[in-house]
């Protein structure tokens, strides 16, 4: 026998044993995939949602509660730091907390009521143009056509009305769910803001206590992990916050200076709608854009550059510099994530999406760091590495 077919390709059997463990691995990852999406469809056909939703509305007050004090807990940290007794530094913030909120309400209520006010006032004339406008679109296609769209431009038209008499007979009850809703969400934020200033007292307490629940041995793992994810949905709901500040001034004045009607309710609805990535600004910008159009062709054409322009500024500039990379997601795996999250939990599901696929990113990289899955780390690391070498030369 010759000596080299004896010889064992160790090489070749190392590539295939590690090719062999990537595929196991990713089977893994695939079935677990599956069991939570079997666990989900199995909820959905149970109609367990609707109970597990019930039962959350009841202790929304303590999650909320929760929220507020691990967004204040850093500045109340720092102002410990510095010598102040904890429970003044809680007080002070509070403090500091509710008289901007007064201020922001102050600013932005009065105003908002009135050009609701003036919107519902405005609906008929708003209608009646509408219809014009769609009758002038139908003429002139039947003029460029030569094609009978008679019967077409009266369905049309006929939907128009049918819509504006579903939301006048509806208005009534929309508007005392409306009420209720408020009144319930203010209740829930009050008893909220009295849990959150207590757990504020001893936060940093009630964190070790919780991880002082759970055996010695994960409780360094546990306590890096949720670092990780707080630092995650930190960065996401302060860089939003500011985000959706300075585009909500952005908005007021260029809708002021251009006289869009009702400046300030389009500003609140795009900047709302603005968390929704990608989708949402397109979602917030049609009703200001259709209700500038009714005004005048000039003032619906300023309105939509201005959009498309503000839109560019916030997507290139103002969104980059202020979330920085803190989410660290690819564009494919956010749109993917809306539609999910989107078909499931509605438009609350897609706002949601973005912070939730983040913690779940940074549960995997803690998992692949280590028990090392796919070797995601080694590979950033590498790329890093390239990286500098490239920077160097």
């Amino acid at each position: 026998m010759n000596n080299k077919k004896d010889k064992v390709d160790v090489e070749g059997v190392n590539e295939i044993v590690k090719t062999g463990s990537k595929i196991l691995k990713l089977f893994y990852v695939v079935m677990v995939f599956i069991i939570i999406m079997g666990i989900v469809l199995i909820c959905k056909t149970l109609n367990i949602f609707p109970i597990l939703f019930t039962i959350l509305s009841v202790i929304s007050p303590f999650f909320l509660g929760l929220i507020i004090a691990w967004l204040l807990n850093p500045i109340v940290n720092k102002l410990s730091d510095k010598g102040m007794r904890r429970g003044w530094a809680t007080a002070l913030v509070y403090l500091m907390l509710i008289v901007l909120i007064y201020l922001f309400c102050l600013a932005i209520i009065p105003s908002l009521i009135d050009q609701l006010n003036e919107m519902a006032k405005m609906a008929p004339s708003l209608l009646t143009q509408a219809k014009e406008a769609v009758d002038n679109i139908f003429v002139k296609l039947s003029n460029l056509t030569n094609i009978d769209m008679t019967s077409v431009r009266g369905e049309f038209i006929n939907f128009i009305e049918k819509f504006a008499s579903s939301i006048t007979t509806g208005l009534p009850e929309k508007l005392v769910s409306i009420v209720q809703g408020f009144v319930s969400g203010v209740g829930n934020l009050l008893v909220g803001f009295v849990i959150g200033f207590y757990l504020l007292l001893n936060f940093n307490n009630v964190n070790k206590f919780l991880i002082s629940m759970i055996p010695k041995k994960f409780q360094s793992d546990v306590e890096k992990l949720t670092s990780n994810i707080s630092d995650v949905l930190f960065g996401f709901v302060n860089g939003t916050f500011i985000d959706s500040l300075i585009l909500l001034v952005i908005y007021i004045i260029g809708f002021s200076i251009i006289g869009l009607n009702a400046p300030v309710l389009f500003a609140v609805f795009g900047v709302v709608t603005n968390i929704i990535p990608y989708i949402g600004p397109y979602i917030g910008g049609i009703p200001a854009v259709l209700v500038a159009f009714t005004q005048s062709p000039v003032t619906g054409t300023l309105v939509l550059v201005f959009i498309v322009a503000a839109q560019c500024i916030e997507g290139n500039f103002l969104h980059p510099i202020i979330m920085g990379r803190k989410m660290d997601l690819h564009p494919v795996t956010i749109v993917i994530s809306l539609l999910i999250f989107g078909h499931f939990f509605g438009i609350m599901g897609m706002i949601l999406a973005t912070p939730i696929v983040a913690v779940l990113k940074v549960i995997y990289v803690f998992l692949d760091e280590k028990f090392d899955f796919f070797g995601y780390n080694k590979d950033k690391s590498v790329k890093k590495e390239i990286s500098k070498v490239k920077q160097s030369k």
